[in-house]
């Protein structure tokens, strides 16, 4: 009886060891299925924040049409991962510090005048010339998304760390004076705004002289007559309601080039998400952009109409007038002079696609 007590003894020994090594090897296995099978769902769960800038009017269409339609395509998009912060109105960044700003992260995104880079990223300069003027119907064949033009230009800005997210079409500029404006020599010996070399060039080249001020500032200089007209786009004009301290305005059909406005993105905020985000980001850039470009033409028209509600007296130069060729012939030898300071194939790419 006692041998057969020791056996039991024994083998009840061995079965408890056997079970507690099973018991162990349970639990490890549970915790290490539990590590596998968890990472990911932690992984998926990182948040990322976007913070958008602007400047100018909150109202103005290149701000008021992408930044919500981006913010929902992106926020949708991502299923939640990343949310967009808007800074409107030079709340984070100012007009002309979008170039510093963005490469240095303190924007993620911003609104930007493409002919602002020029100093930077000269080939951005090519927007702002006299001979860049497409129609708003060709607008996005000639610069929009996928472009030969716009892979130009992306490619050049990533250069500085920088993306280009969409290029928008603000029209042709415009010049606000408190004096009338219908000929050349209107402008002769006048201090006229203008926001970078190009367009400093323009007025030159017109017989003014160029000051360079930021948009937000442009309202208080025709004020006080610091300067004596403005050179702009249409919807920061009426945006900032120009037309309480201006009385006439002139819409160059083309003849001044185009105000190309943009989004960029500093390419380190964009690289550091996954690639599935990246997309995301890209994708929600390029239709917001179209959308916007359409309502920006759309705009035009109906902003020059308030702008006359509003008691200015708007004048458009129509081709074939004495005016039209006026201006036209005044600055054909900076267009001439243009055209040699960038690659001859965009050059040739815009002067057929503009026909």
């Amino acid at each position: 009886m006692k041998s057969k007590a020791r056996i039991s003894l024994t083998d009840t020994r061995k079965l408890l060891t056997r079970s507690l090594h099973v018991s162990v090897a349970t639990i490890v296995g549970i915790l290490l299925g539990s590590a596998i099978t968890t990472t990911p769902a932690v992984a998926a769960q990182k948040h990322y924040t976007l913070r958008v800038a602007t400047f100018g009017a909150a109202s103005a269409v290149q701000v008021a049409s992408f930044v919500p339609l981006f913010t929902k395509l992106v926020e949708d998009g991502s299923h939640g991962q990343i949310s967009v912060q808007s800074f409107p109105s030079g709340s984070l960044v100012g007009e002309h510090a979008v170039p510093s700003s963005v490469e240095n992260d303190v924007a993620d995104i911003s609104l930007t005048v493409i002919g602002t880079w020029l100093s930077t990223v000269p080939l951005s300069g090519i927007v702002d010339t006299v001979f860049f003027s497409p129609s708003s119907a060709k607008f996005e064949s000639l610069i929009g998304s996928g472009t030969t033009l716009f892979k130009a230009l992306d490619a050049a800005m990533q250069v500085r760390g920088v993306k280009l997210l969409a290029a928008l079409d603000n029209g042709s500029p415009v010049i606000v004076s408190n004096a009338p404006l219908t000929m050349p020599s209107d402008l002769r010996g006048k201090t006229v705004r203008v926001y970078d070399k190009p367009t400093a060039e323009l007025v030159k080249a017109l017989g003014g002289a160029p000051s360079t001020i930021t948009v937000s500032d442009v309202y208080a200089a025709l004020q006080r007559g610091t300067v004596s007209a403005a050179l702009g786009g249409l919807e920061g004009a009426f945006g900032l309601r120009e037309y309480e301290v201006s009385k006439y305005l002139l819409d160059a059909n083309g003849l001044f080039g185009l105000d190309v406005n943009g989004y960029v993105m500093n390419l380190h905020a964009l690289k550091s998400l996954p690639p599935d985000l990246q997309k995301v980001v890209l994708s929600a850039a390029t239709q917001a952009g179209k959308v916007t470009n359409a309502a920006m033409i759309k705009s035009h028209v109906k902003e020059l109409g308030e702008m006359r509600q509003h008691g200015m007296q708007v004048t458009v130069l129509k081709p074939g007038t004495r005016e039209y060729l006026a201006f036209r012939n005044a600055l054909a030898s900076l267009s001439k002079s243009q055209e040699p300071q960038y690659p001859a194939s965009l050059v040739h790419d815009i002067v057929i696609g503009e026909q």
